[in-house]
């Protein structure tokens, strides 16, 4: 079964991203609960692997977006919430068949830390990666955690601890976030990919030059015309850190049909093309 997949959140998106790209694989979001059965029946019908990205079905109680993630919150009543949304959607993805299951996490605060030290922080953010471990044993799926920042927790360190603790717990390393995040908190974005790699389940494709990118067009494609001398992520040198020697790592273009007009207009599938090149000799 291939790696290399695509990031869906509409029925539609079968046909236009995975099987028009021939891909055999899907990462499934946010779906309309009547729309899970045929969701279901073309994953099945056209012999698809799928992983989901929390959620799978739109929840009408949680807040919107529906990846914000109160996991290092302070405040227990958010923190439950998210921990709420996460446990529906192993449940779906048990059903499902799902592979793995990305959830948001570690994550920024959305309340006040009320001067609380490191070490209280830690325990908060250390508990919830408990209920995540938890969840992913009872349900038979392991959960891949796609860090967001600022944080404290955003650590080589940190991370590959915890996942030695909780070995059904892996990293979902998002290219363009961390790209960001290795501009706005100093750290090496390669040398953080190396770090983390053996423990790295997925990889998020998406690419940008800086956070102004990002707040303008979102998650821009890749595309082989995005040189790292003007500013983007080393895509071939990022996924040869990661996946090489990492025989379970699965690599999801996670961005819209569209390439921003203004940065050239490039056809998305060139991009889908180049990184199914990148990582053949890897995988």
């Amino acid at each position: 079964m291939s790696r290399l997949g695509y990031h869906c959140h509409a029925l539609d998106h079968v046909d236009e991203v995975i099987l028009s790209n021939g891909l055999q694989r899907g990462e499934f979001y946010n779906f309309f609960p009547e729309n899970l059965t045929d969701l279901s029946r073309r994953i099945r019908h056209h012999r698809l692997a799928a992983s989901i990205h929390a959620p799978l079905v739109r929840i009408p109680w949680y807040p919107s977006p529906p990846t914000l993630s109160f996991l290092c919150d302070v405040d227990d009543t958010k923190r439950h919430l998210s921990l709420s949304m996460v446990e529906e959607t192993m449940k779906a993805a048990e059903a499902f068949g799902a592979e793995y299951v990305v959830v948001h996490f570690p994550v920024t605060p959305t309340t006040g830390t009320n001067g609380l030290s490191y070490g209280q922080l830690r325990a908060i953010a250390w508990d919830s990666a408990g209920h995540l471990a938890d969840y992913s044993r009872r349900h038979g799926v392991p959960i891949h955690m796609e860090g967001f920042g600022p944080s404290p927790f955003l650590a080589v360190d940190f991370l590959n601890e915890l996942m030695r603790s909780f070995p059904c717990l892996r990293y979902c390393f998002d290219t363009g976030h961390m790209h960001i995040a290795s501009q706005r908190d100093g750290f090496d974005l390669y040398d953080f990919a190396r770090g983390l790699a053996p423990n790295i389940g997925s990889v998020h494709v998406w690419n940008n030059r800086s956070v102004q990118d990002y707040l303008s067009f979102g998650h821009i494609p890749v595309h082989p015309v995005q040189r790292p001398e003007d500013g983007w992520v080393d895509m071939a040198r990022i996924l040869r850190l990661i996946v090489t020697g990492n025989p379970g790592c699965r690599v999801i273009l996670e961005s819209g049909m569209r390439y921003p007009d203004p940065l050239g207009g490039h056809d998305f599938r060139e991009g889908v093309q180049w990184v199914r090149e990148l990582t053949a000799p890897l995988f």
